[in-house]
């Protein structure tokens, strides 16, 4: 049986990790959690790593999110905040990876599945999906610190206004907010041409850029907001508007 988290390391410096749960439309369990977190150690300390691609695995999507199953709806917020916090904890580790780190959005993206792919320094993605920050259609907030990871990522403006619209955007929107820097064809494979740019240069060349990237941002500046914001959408857990938007879901299943 193959893990739900799927990693490979190829000679060139290349890491990939991928969602590999495509009947769920690799939405993120506590499962998928845990093995973030093992690998992300393992990456932490590889002094070869160029660059880590994390992707979905199939053709439909690159992350539909939290899977219910996992994140349901029914908690107190302090029961919600020690359900997101190990996700927001991965996110951050992403974040502040010594190396460059790249989303292949490969299909679909909802809700947390952005909030990962903004930990990530770039994004690539797919004409053939959609993407939203729908979390606020759930009567919640972002959970995983995707929230003041987008505010990094694109005009701050612009993020504020999707947090709120919580709409459904095309890869062509993605690209004039400058959230993606590429639209990619298909899915990931260890000698796309894509990712070129990144590989054709040296472990030093990219640590050095990102420790750049790194000091322009205060880092635990970032990691308080993150914290600050997997509270706020965790007392919002127990709002109406979350548990009528949770029963509104399992009623169609």
């Amino acid at each position: 049986m193959e893990e739900v988290l799927k990693y490979n390391l190829y000679d060139h410096g290349l890491a990939v990790l991928t969602i590999n749960r495509p009947n769920k439309r690799n939405a993120i369990s506590k499962e998928v959690v845990s093995l973030f977190a093992q690998y992300i150690t393992e990456l932490e300390n590889n002094t070869d790593i160029k660059l880590l691609v994390i992707t979905g695995e199939g053709q439909q999507a690159f992350c539909a999110g939290g899977d219910l199953k996992d994140f349901h709806g029914y908690l107190k917020a302090d029961e919600a905040f020690e359900l997101l916090k190990p996700m927001q904890e991965v996110l951050y580790r992403i974040a502040t990876l010594p190396f460059p780190t790249l989303a292949w959005m490969n299909g679909s993206a909802r809700g947390g599945g952005l909030e990962i792919a903004s930990a990530c320094d770039f994004r690539f993605a797919t004409e053939n999906g959609d993407y939203g920050f729908v979390q606020g259609n759930l009567g919640i907030a972002t959970g995983w610190g995707g929230g003041s990871l987008l505010y990094r990522r694109i005009h701050p403006q612009q993020a504020h206004y999707w947090l709120i619209e919580s709409g459904i955007k095309t890869v062509k929107e993605l690209k004039e907010a400058g959230f993606i820097q590429q639209v990619i064809q298909e899915n990931i494979e260890p000698d796309a041409e894509e990712l070129t740019i990144f590989l054709s240069k040296s472990v030093d060349q990219l640590r050095h850029w990102k420790s750049q990237w790194l000091h322009h941002h205060s880092m635990e500046k970032l990691k308080n907001e993150m914290v600050e914001e997997v509270a706020g959408c965790s007392k919002l857990w127990e709002s109406e508007a979350h548990i009528e938007a949770v029963n509104r879901f399992f009623s169609k299943k």
